[in-house]
């Protein structure tokens, strides 16, 4: 019985020390039957570049810009505020300015209260300085699937257009393909 009792305990410690953790580059993921890592970096690197090249380049003027939905179209989970949150941070990092009005109320609060003479007229918000985005920037995620030879075939889109508000103009617009074949269990006729 000690025998059997140490085996177990070793077995045990085996498995426990077995089963940590580990963190991986995630630009060097190799992709997944799923959305993950190397599509959300491949697209932020792309669309990042394409938009940041046409606001330097073409546009050349300020630019204001206020993100909106990206619409996930496919059958797949896929978080798009972390998409437009990467997307964001990379431009913004490059200098590129965005609009964010979930504050807006808070904002326009701090100034009423300068308003009132309550506050230290050197620290009061004053009243006037808030911007209005230029250009909203939003976009799509679609698929196409098909089942081939027992695999599974992924036709992704991710489309990213920037819309000038005075205008109505499509100023920008960029897309990200990806065609993924995933080994299934699936019997086809």
């Amino acid at each position: 019985m000690n025998k059997a009792f140490s085996l177990i305990i070793a077995v045990s410690i085996l498995l426990i020390g077995c089963s940590g953790t580990q963190y991986r580059d995630a630009s060097k993921d190799k992709g997944s039957m799923e959305w993950g890592p190397r599509e959300i970096k491949t697209t932020v690197n792309k669309m990042v570049g394409s938009l940041y090249s046409y606001l330097k380049n073409d546009w050349n003027q300020a630019a204001l810009i206020k993100v909106q939905r990206i619409k996930n179209d496919t059958a797949e989970h896929i978080d798009t505020k972390m998409l437009a949150d990467e997307i964001v941070t990379s431009l913004i990092q490059m200098r590129i300015q965005f609009i964010e009005e979930s504050y807006t109320k808070e904002s326009i609060q701090e100034m009423e209260k300068g308003m009132t003479g309550l506050i230290d007229p050197d620290s009061a918000i004053p009243a006037g300085n808030l911007k209005s985005p230029n250009f909203f920037l939003y976009g799509t995620i679609n698929e196409n699937v098909r089942y081939v030879s027992g695999k599974k075939v992924q036709y992704l889109t991710v489309t990213l257009t920037m819309k000038e508000l005075k205008t109505g103009l499509t100023r920008w617009q960029d897309r990200q393909e990806f065609l993924k074949a995933t080994t299934t269990d699936r019997i086809d006729f």
